[in-house]
């Protein structure tokens, strides 16, 4: 009888070199049961849009459908925009200067965020949460987002960064950046 090792996994991060800078790019962590049902989803709630802008238009005016039609866009715009993030998100991590430059791609969309690098206080990785992970919308676009396996302190804020990634990940991107960023970085 023999035993067999467990294989070992690599990192779910890609280290490259874009324009003479080094980058860590992180693709969203993709879950095909959430998409599914993000899909299946959206189509009976656009179906049920569809029917109620076709009673509005038909009828006489119904504020509460009016009212009922905004939430319904909104839910629309944010599963919508989930979707998309899960598909073609990701995520990336560069030191421009002494600076963090961290920006969420999707679709052709760019969100870049810089950081003082002078100002990053406590970066480390983060073990999020069981529940964290799930409790949280996988859409680093909004604000308030408190995941990912990197963390730092600027400000009075704490930042997480690196969502969908397990804390050993984390600490290979912490180790990266610690050695690109001030020294006040890791105090």
């Amino acid at each position: 009888m023999s035993t067999q090792y467990e294989q070992i996994n690599a990192p779910r991060f890609v280290v490259e070199t874009v324009g003479g800078h080094e980058q860590i790019a992180i693709a969203a962590q993709r879950n095909i049961f959430i998409m599914l049902f993000l899909l299946v989803w959206l189509g009976g709630w656009t179906v049920g849009g569809v029917a109620a802008i076709g009673a509005l238009l038909s009828t006489s005016f119904q504020p509460f459908l009016v009212f009922w039609l905004g939430g319904w866009a909104l839910g629309e715009a944010l599963v919508a925009a989930t979707l998309c993030w899960l598909f073609s998100g990701v995520e990336v991590l560069r030191v421009l200067g002494s600076d963090l430059e961290v920006s969420h791609q999707m679709l052709g969309f760019t969100r870049r965020r810089l950081f003082r690098g002078s100002e990053i206080r406590d970066l480390s990785s983060y073990a999020t949460p069981f529940f964290g992970r799930y409790n949280q919308m996988p859409l680093p676009f909004l604000a308030g987002n408190k995941t990912g396996s990197v963390k730092f302190t600027y400000g009075a804020r704490t930042i997480y960064l690196a969502a969908g990634l397990d804390e050993p990940e984390g600490r290979l991107i912490v180790d990266r950046l610690r050695q690109r960023l001030p020294s006040t970085a890791a105090a």
